[in-house]
């Protein structure tokens, strides 16, 4: 009896054995894919990072200006600007020795000439281009007297019509008149001394080009231009 069941469940153990190893294929299967997809995912994944990360920006160059340099007037001395655009007027005036007249020159302004040296002892002024932009320039007016007495000193600048304003300054007194028409007075506002020389800075602004006045004059007598 004994043996009949020791056959009995030998033969079913056996069907349960077949019958298990489909699963144990699938489970198997499975595990494979998991792992071919985990390792699927971490390739990816790499590639990602190193694209997700931007590239460097180039390089920014900011542009440079380049430093332009003037000649500066004094700082002790006050600056007298006068605009030709509106009514000729006078600006940090004095009593002045001789009234401007109202005409003006009629020598052309349109050739500059320079004039010969000044006479030995004689009131002499020289004008002197120092600086030029595009819609302004500068110069220098050095008036000197070699007499051996004080005098009054009265300069006039007669440019073409292109020039509108004038800014000026002097260490000594200075009065400053626009006549219109790129005509200005400039006039010492005390006499100057024996010996002494009056230095202005004069800044001019102007449509065009020049910077050279067609005729300068110092109390009537021609100045030195250039």
């Amino acid at each position: 009896m004994s043996m009949r069941r020791d056959e009995r469940s030998g033969s079913s153990s056996v069907p349960r054995v077949l019958t298990s190893v489909p699963w144990v294929v699938v489970l198997l299967g499975v595990s494979l894919l998991t792992v071919l997809l985990l390792v699927a995912l971490l390739s990816l994944r790499g590639p990602e990072r190193q694209s997700a990360s931007p590239a460097p920006a180039p390089p920014i160059y900011l542009p440079t200006v380049a430093e332009t340099t003037t000649s500066p007037a004094p700082t002790d001395a006050p600056l007298i600007a006068v605009d030709t655009t509106a009514s000729p007027t006078v600006s940090a005036s004095s009593t002045p020795s001789r009234r401007a007249s109202s005409a003006r020159p009629s020598a052309s302004a349109s050739a500059p000439a320079t004039a010969a040296a000044p006479r030995t002892g004689a009131l002499a002024a020289r004008y002197q281009a120092t600086a030029s932009g595009r819609d302004y320039f500068e110069a220098r007016l050095t008036v000197s007297n070699g007499s051996a007495r004080g005098q009054d000193w009265r300069v006039e600048l007669l440019f073409t019509g292109n020039v509108k304003g004038i800014q000026a300054s002097s260490g000594s007194g200075l009065s400053v008149t626009s006549q219109g028409n790129g005509w200005f007075v400039l006039r010492g506002t005390d006499p100057l001394g024996a010996g002494q020389s009056a230095v202005v800075q004069m800044r001019f602004s102007r449509t065009g080009s020049g910077d050279r006045p067609g005729q300068c004059t110092v109390n009537g007598n021609a100045c030195t231009i250039g």
